[in-house]
């Protein structure tokens, strides 16, 4: 049987195969600042993954909808509530232009998850991803992440996927995906 993920998925083929593993590595530049933007960025999990990486982490903004989200957020990052957007329909990005090196964010998973309804772009939420990149064409950040579930690939024959990347690609960013299994994180 052929893997139909063998393109995107982790592999021997596109794993970085060197003997140290990621975990001990050491940084080329581990003083540098990093300035992050997040976006659907819950209890801010890129975030402390930095903290824990002992990486130098300067928030230009974040933002989530759910006000459970706010307060852990708040509690746990230093940013100020200008810095914060609540919904990303009334949110402009423009004002952070050129002052991002990192842009993360995945829009809202359960229109795509296989524990959904899987009503992607019919749901309201699959549509979100439109607004991560309007922002990622005002920003201008030096890279960006974005991340959602393995059932957005399979969404609608792949047709969904098809249309994000060729959304993503159209920002001028070269795209590189793969399918990434936490449990090796």
């Amino acid at each position: 049987m052929n893997n139909k993920y063998a393109e995107i998925q982790n592999t021997k083929a596109n794993i970085d195969s060197s003997p140290i593993s990621w975990q001990n590595r050491q940084f080329s530049y581990p003083a540098r600042t990093i300035r992050l933007a997040t976006s659907f960025s819950g209890i801010g999990a890129i975030e402390h993954a930095f903290h824990r990486l002992g990486l130098n982490c300067e928030i230009q903004f974040a933002g989530d909808i759910d006000e459970n989200c706010k307060k852990a957020y708040f509690a746990n990052y230093s940013i100020r509530e200008e810095q914060w957007h609540t919904d990303v329909h009334n949110f402009d990005a423009r004002p952070f232009k050129g002052k991002v090196d990192l842009f993360v964010g995945g829009a809202p998973c359960q229109a795509f998850s296989y524990a959904g309804k899987r009503l992607g772009l019919e749901d309201a939420r699959g549509t979100l991803f439109y607004h991560y990149a309007v922002f990622l064409e005002k920003l201008q950040p030096k890279m960006f992440l974005f991340e959602n579930v393995r059932g957005l690939l399979t969404h609608d024959r792949g047709k969904t996927y098809a249309t994000m990347l060729e959304i993503f690609a159209n920002t001028g960013y070269t795209i590189v995906k793969k399918v990434l299994n936490a449990w090796d994180y």
